[in-house]
């Protein structure tokens, strides 16, 4: 019988302060392997006063991380300056494995002799280094520090591998099942297109959506557009033209929500995730376990989620014509009699009890051997 491992988690931000899919990941990580034995602790940045706390089984360590004003000045964040605040806690303890999503993080578990698995955060490409050259090199520091280096997706992945030569190995994001239960009825009546992304970050694609929808209301005046995230969304309308008032009425801001949200799924006819350099894509999981159809863009790794057309669609980036019309296709999907539970069966595959969890495991073990 293997034996419980102690397993460090390292990211410089705190869920819930921070609600991104990462700081999301690191949350649920941390819930599985606790439900399996193993000892976790979680160490965090936080912008409010230093804290230890017990949740969810693990111990949550979260450490006052204010980035100092001249480098926050010069563009530096809390990801550049984690390392810092991590080392201390990464020499006080010896552990099986240190899970950082930081690279400085990775370079401080390393600096304190600890076998480090470094998950490169986001859809790393030469394109997206352009604003900010220091997260190339961060990036590849963190690498060179890692036993193992992960990804949430294959094209990550490669994408890792074209800018660093170094080889990455997807593991990628999960869902609590449990969470999203199964609408089982086919979506049927008015469409409800449902956008689960923050409206603020233009990569998220609204701008792409909202002229997609010009072209949905043409063929159903009734759908609708269900924005859950949040977010300014005046940018997006730049580009709309005489179309703009017609796409407004069409518009339901559900507002930001965390915690339960398989609801919006559940009533949705499909969830649109037209964003550029996503990694993964998460949402898209959420939406199908709820038996939901998806689209998404061809960028990043989200093909690999919407692998089936019995599923959904994949559209080209930035063509909303044909986002459009993967749109329309999927809104008649989401009709058909046994689409939900395709798309809730597709989705097993990133349950975190049956698959994601396990494969964290095994690599933990892994690495803990090579030591």
């Amino acid at each position: 019988m293997n034996r419980p491992l102690r397993v460090a988690l390292l990211s410089p931000y705190s869920w819930p302060e921070v609600t991104r899919g990462g700081e999301r990941y690191l949350h649920d990580l941390a819930w599985y392997l606790s439900r399996q034995g193993h000892e976790v602790d979680v160490v965090s940045g936080t912008s409010g006063p230093p804290s230890i706390v017990e949740a969810e089984g693990a111990r949550f360590v979260r450490r006052t991380h204010r980035v100092p004003r001249p480098m926050r000045e010069r563009g530096s964040t809390a990801f550049d300056t984690f390392g810092l605040i991590a080392l201390r806690p990464m020499l006080r303890r010896r552990y099986d494995v240190v899970h950082s999503l930081a690279a400085t993080g990775a370079v401080a578990a390393r600096v304190a002799g600890q076998r480090v698995v470094y998950t490169v955060m986001g859809h790393p490409t030469p394109d997206q280094f352009g604003h900010r050259p220091l997260d190339r090199q961060l990036i590849g520091l963190g690498t060179r520090a890692a036993r193992v280096t992960t990804t949430y997706s294959e094209a990550s992945a490669l994408a890792v591998h074209a800018l660093y030569r170094r080889r990455a190995t997807p593991l990628h994001l999960g869902i609590r099942s449990a969470d999203f239960p199964v609408e089982p009825a086919p979506r049927t009546g008015p469409a409800r297109l449902l956008f689960p992304a923050f409206a603020g970050e233009r990569r998220k694609g609204l701008d792409h959506l909202l002229r997609a929808m010009a072209l949905v209301l043409d063929r159903h005046p009734d759908a609708r557009l269900q924005l859950l995230g949040g977010g300014d969304t005046d940018w997006a309308f730049e580009s709309l033209g005489t179309d703009e008032p017609r796409v407004r009425a069409a518009i339901d801001d559900l507002g930001r929500h965390v915690g339960d949200v398989g609801h919006f799924y559940r009533s949705a006819t499909v969830a649109v995730l037209p964003s550029k350099h996503e990694a993964f894509g998460v949402v898209l999981v959420e939406s199908l376990a709820s038996g939901t159809p998806v689209v998404c863009s061809d960028d990043g790794g989200m093909p690999e989620i919407v692998s089936s057309p019995a599923v959904g669609r994949v559209a080209p980036h930035g063509d909303p014509a044909a986002l459009a019309s993967a749109i329309l296709e999927a809104v008649a999907l989401a009709a058909a009699p046994g689409t939900p539970e395709r798309c809730a069966e597709h989705a097993r595959r990133w349950d975190w009890d049956t698959s994601i969890g396990p494969a964290h495991e095994a690599l933990y073990r892994q690495v803990a051997r090579c030591g």
